[in-house]
């Protein structure tokens, strides 16, 4: 899960240490300590923050320090960042030019950890900027104010359903669902079904995966108990299943791996896995579950990477496909990887 999806809490407290006084040089924490994730966190803090905090929890394996270092992102007005390097730092202003600023994406999956995570105060701040933050047309920007797009709306939707009912909220998703329906590729021709990046776009594979999260529900996703069939979708079918008969065909036909939008010739591990976590929250196409799976298990060092390049976003994201198709995530794919080990060894200490 990234595109700007790969654009994921104060500190001492949570140490357990008895005073500022006491901490030597040699002793003292870095200003990250809890945030997952090897690589710098400049353009995906927040979002990999929190993908970890969701994958975890239903595992009962996130550190107090981890939810710590997510709160302190948090920008005044609710909303997020990718990453403050000092949250003494107020945070900048939005600037959909730039892409500079809090955005949808971060304040989103921010929004469903920390609820996970019980800080529902936080949850509902940034809840409630994003609803203030729809655009006219019923979907949002990357940038918070900016030009809508698919992803970052399916991702705000997800985020919607997560929070308790209320009519603002009925109204927002409700709004957001219609962007969605609006911008879904016409019913015949190349890529039916399919979701553009934007409208009036080509069929995007991680447009499609992000907003199929968001319209089947939240994250984390409960396990399906069972699938229900696609092969009856046609042009008067809901959007849930249109959007799911695509993704599912779609990795059925390139053997359950998506390719990259930006070079056909390489897989995009990303919208590879987000695809599957949506259809199985979706309870919808079970073989294009299946044929991801299948590629998943067998390139998880390809898509997690090792060491120094070691990406939080990417484990999470099998952890999560791991609950949700009855894998042991601690012994993943054809490696037998521990995902969970990998994902906490690799927090800043």
């Amino acid at each position: 899960m990234y595109r700007p999806i790969a654009r994921s809490i104060t500190v001492a407290a949570a140490l357990g240490l008895a005073t500022v006084g006491a901490i030597t040089p040699a002793m003292a924490a870095s200003p990250d300590a809890g945030l997952f994730g090897s690589m710098d966190p400049t353009y995906d803090g927040v979002f990999r923050q929190s993908l970890s905090i969701l994958a975890l929890h239903p595992l009962n394996q996130v550190p107090t320090e981890s939810v710590t270092w997510l709160a302190g992102q948090q920008c005044l007005d609710g909303s997020f960042e990718e990453y403050r390097k000092s949250i003494r730092t107020a945070c900048a202003q939005p600037d959909p030019v730039k892409f500079t600023g809090a955005d949808s994406n971060a304040t989103a999956l921010g929004a469903m950890a920390l609820r996970i995570a019980q800080n529902t105060s936080a949850a509902d701040k940034a809840i409630a900027v994003l609803v203030t933050k729809q655009n006219k047309d019923g979907g949002w920007g990357y940038t918070l104010g900016g030009e809508s797009d698919v992803n970052s709306t399916g991702l705000v939707l997800a985020a919607l359903n997560s929070a308790p009912k209320t009519t603002a909220l009925r109204n927002a998703g409700n709004s957001a669902r219609g962007y969605l329906t609006a911008a879904q590729v016409p019913c015949t021709g190349t890529g039916t079904f399919g979701l553009p990046y934007q409208p009036g776009g080509k069929p995007d594979n991680l447009a499609s995966s992000q907003a199929l999260v968001g319209i089947a529900g939240t994250l984390p996703a409960n396990k399906p108990t069972a699938y229900a069939s696609v092969a009856k979708t046609d042009c008067k079918s809901a959007l849930i299943n249109k959007v799911a008969t695509y993704l599912s065909k779609t990795l059925v036909t390139n053997k359950g791996a998506l390719r990259s939008a930006l070079d056909p010739k390489q897989t995009d591990w990303n919208s590879t896995a987000t695809a599957v976590i949506g259809l199985a929250s979706s309870k919808l196409g079970k073989a294009g579950v299946g044929a991801g799976l299948t590629q998943l298990q067998s390139n998880v060092a390809e898509f997690t990477g090792t060491g120094a390049k070691f990406k939080a976003a990417a484990a999470s994201s099998l952890i999560m496909i791991a609950g949700l198709t009855g894998k042991n995530p601690q012994a993943f794919g054809s490696q037998k990887t521990d995902l969970v080990a990998d994902l906490l060894n690799s927090i800043t200490k």
